[in-house]
């Protein structure tokens, strides 16, 4: 694990806070054609990570816009390197964080919404925020109330006995 615990949290609360840090989120979920998205020509069945993309992605500046709060981890490392994989323990372990965030907003009776960081949107936001150029952020969490109207979309259901594998792969 990350012993240093180079880990640190903004949380945003207000709508100007939140507006001022995903305009570019807002640009991106403007731009996306979720119809064109859904219904081009693949040389296989959509898959079901597709038909959640094409529901999310339109919605993902007003799932965090609208959520009361949002969560953003930062941790300190100036970039990815996975030339060995022990030199991704910030990213491992900052994840490690994210899900427990998850589970204890969970235990509270709250839902979280995420959103990773879409190509110059990181370093948008992480100018916004005055981040330090010695972090990064991994991902932007919605917390609140889930809306009890929402769509549920259909779910990949695994596998166990394909994916656990005893003694060895088999």
């Amino acid at each position: 694990m990350d012993h240093n615990r180079n880990w640190h949290y903004i949380v945003l609360r207000t709508d100007e806070e939140k507006e001022n840090a995903f305009g570019y989120a807002k640009k991106i979920a403007d731009d996306f054609d979720a119809d064109r998205y859904l219904n081009m020509p693949r040389p296989y069945p959509i898959t079901f990570g597709q038909k959640m993309y094409g529901y999310a992605m339109p919605r993902q500046y007003t799932m965090l816009k609208d959520a009361p709060y949002v969560i953003v981890p930062v941790f300190k490392s100036k970039e990815l390197n996975g030339e060995y994989v022990s030199k991704l323990n910030p990213f491992a372990t900052v994840w490690c964080v994210i899900e427990n965030i998850f589970l204890a907003a969970t235990a509270e009776d709250l839902s979280c919404s995420m959103r990773i960081p879409l190509g110059k949107e990181h370093d948008i936001v992480k100018a916004k925020l005055k981040v330090p150029p010695t972090y990064m952020i991994p991902v932007f969490i919605g917390v609140g109330y889930a809306n009890p109207e929402e769509k549920i979309l259909e779910q990949y259901e695994p596998n166990l006995e394909k994916q656990i594998h005893r003694g060895k792969w088999r």
